[in-house]
């Protein structure tokens, strides 16, 4: 099977998911899920870890963290709009839960999580992942048991303490099994694994038979997370920098819309019009990202922290005329609707969970200024995803490893790229729009203050989304970046590798530590603690808060 490289779908905008973090929400409830599924039922019992020093217990609870990672032990999906009810759904299941700070040794990735589930019968297990950016995951351990599986195939495992039976994989070869291998871990044993493009129950069911009665014997089935499953249609990658990309595109005589659409047809084995249907449903779903809420505010997910502008945007457009009148004015009306997050208004990360709307904010503007067709709008969105791809094959885009230099310098920089492609602009006009985009963001951390009222991240999304539309324009006229965009990427991953560790999304660093910012995390915790809005909002829990840490 050919080596897994970025998808469209399923790492630069994926996944479709209710509102909340892509790194911090989805990925730990995809996680969460795929330990839901290693117990193949309800659990009775759920723990899950953090560690003490990692991300998800730096900003527990600002980006729903909690809630992504008891519904994914529960067998939900980050699509699931059940999941902001997720503890009234477990108190009424009478199913305890608990959340621990302490040290993970399993992983020492930023975003590592280990859950541990039980059933009524006491049989407990455990899994271990790391929430790898933009929902993306990698199941590391079971049990013990050290493996590597980011949830894009079926996988079905059997675990045995002792390494030399040799009856399992040739089992799997008389079942058919296209694709097998093993993980060994010392001191443990062997995981012997088959994968496949369809739900093998069949094959789960026949090693339960097998190994009946066998309790050091574990069999478990992993279900794929992505949207598109890895298989034998997959072939080689057809480019993973933007002048590969722009070389593709001369010598086939297209234009790097289409030979983004290439790529696609390459990585996913999907048919043209399946991609352009898919490109077109997720187009749709940004655009209520940037409307929804100024429909109507029902399920609007508002605290006292939120920080939301888009009402007092409204208030002060209709009073006056605002600075930046016109073309930016609609750019940050779009924006503020995709920060005000409402329940039921899906999002489409790209790279960051709003990434994709906060894209389409420009896109949008751009396009109905100049009454551009929505199949064009859909053109741009596949030059974004080829972006994308190019930064996801060379590096990590995340706030954990690049900061925000990597969600939003590359949101911009897909932004930008977009725009100047629907307004006409050449391969060469395209990669200077992205490039000045993202050199624009280099050396951003990402240090999100809780309690902070969306800030500095409004300031910086905000300023991505409107500096596309700029340097879009000024690549149009004839700007050059001078630094080729794979190189500005490539300096950017490398000053992430740099960076402090507490400038990562961990809420320790940065702007997170001026005074203020601290007066309102201690805010922050209080009320997110607080048994009034634990009984209203949160359920029963134990958590050792990060201010008693």
């Amino acid at each position: 099977m050919t080596e897994y490289y970025p998808d469209f779908f399923n790492d630069v905008f994926g996944p479709v998911m209710q509102p909340g973090s892509s790194s911090h929400t989805a990925g730990p409830c995809r996680i969460g899920y795929e330990a839901f599924c290693v117990l193949d039922e309800t659990p009775s019992r759920i723990t899950v870890r953090l560690d003490r020093k990692g991300s998800f217990a730096g900003t527990f609870g600002l980006m729903y963290e909690d809630l992504g990672m008891l519904s994914g032990a529960f067998g939900m999906l980050p699509d699931d709009e059940r999941i902001f009810e997720i503890r009234e759904i477990l108190r009424s299941r009478k199913i305890d839960y608990e959340f621990e700070r302490t040290e993970l040794t399993e992983s020492t990735h930023p975003n590592a999580v280990q859950f541990l589930l039980e059933d009524e019968t006491g049989r407990c297990i455990s899994l271990t992942g790391n929430s790898t950016g933009g929902g993306r995951i990698e199941i590391v351990r079971i049990c013990g048991y050290a493996l590597s599986y980011i949830g894009d195939i079926f996988f079905t495992g059997v675990c045995i303490p002792d390494d030399s039976p040799a009856e399992v994989p040739l089992f799997f070869s008389e079942q058919g099994c296209s694709v097998t291998g093993l993980f060994r871990t010392e001191g443990k044993g062997v995981l012997y694994y088959a994968v496949s493009e369809t739900d093998p129950a069949d094959l789960l069911a026949q090693l339960r038979e097998q190994y009946k009665g066998n309790p050091e014997v574990l069999l478990f089935r992993l279900r794929p997370v992505l949207p598109v499953v890895s298989g034998e249609k997959r072939r080689t990658q057809l480019f993973r920098s933007m002048t590969q990309w722009r070389e593709l595109a001369e010598q086939r005589k297209v234009d790097l819309a289409e030979a983004a659409l290439q790529y696609e047809e390459v990585s996913s084995g999907l048919e043209r019009k399946e991609i352009l249907e898919k490109m077109e449903a997720l187009r749709q779903i940004m655009k209520r990202q940037t409307e929804d809420v100024y429909r109507a505010e029902e399920g609007i997910l508002e605290s006292p922290f939120s920080g939301y502008g888009f009402r007092q945007w409204g208030e002060y457009t209709k009073s006056r005329r605002p600075v930046s009148d016109g073309l930016i004015t609609r750019v940050i009306h779009y924006v503020y609707g995709v920060q005000a997050l409402r329940k039921g208004t899906c999002l489409v990360p790209g790279p960051m969970g709003t990434g994709g709307g906060f894209l389409y904010a420009a896109l949008r503007a751009v396009c109905e200024k100049r009454e551009i067709p929505d199949e064009v709008q859909t053109e741009g969105l596949l030059v974004a995803a080829g972006i994308g791809a190019v930064c996801y094959s060379r590096g990590n885009p995340t706030g954990e490893v690049m900061g925000c230099m990597g969600e939003c310098g590359v949101c911009g920089a897909m932004a930008a790229g977009a725009v100047c492609h629907v307004c006409g602009g050449t391969s060469e006009q395209v990669e200077s729009a992205a490039s000045l985009a993202l050199q624009m963001a280099y050396g951003w951390p990402c240090d999100p203050v809780p309690g902070g009222e969306n800030q500095p991240c409004l300031s910086r999304f905000m300023t991505a989304a409107v500096m596309a539309v700029v340097f879009a324009d000024l690549a149009l006229s004839g700007r050059k970046a001078v630094l080729p965009f794979d190189e500005v990427f490539d300096a950017a991953a490398a000053y992430g590798e740099t960076m402090a560790a507490d400038l990562k999304c961990t809420s320790r660093g940065g702007l997170c530590l001026t005074p203020e910012a601290g007066k309102r995390k201690k805010q922050f915790e209080h009320w997110f603690a607080s048994e009034e809005n634990r009984r209203r909002s949160y359920g029963r829990e134990k958590l050792q808060h990060s201010s008693d840490s």
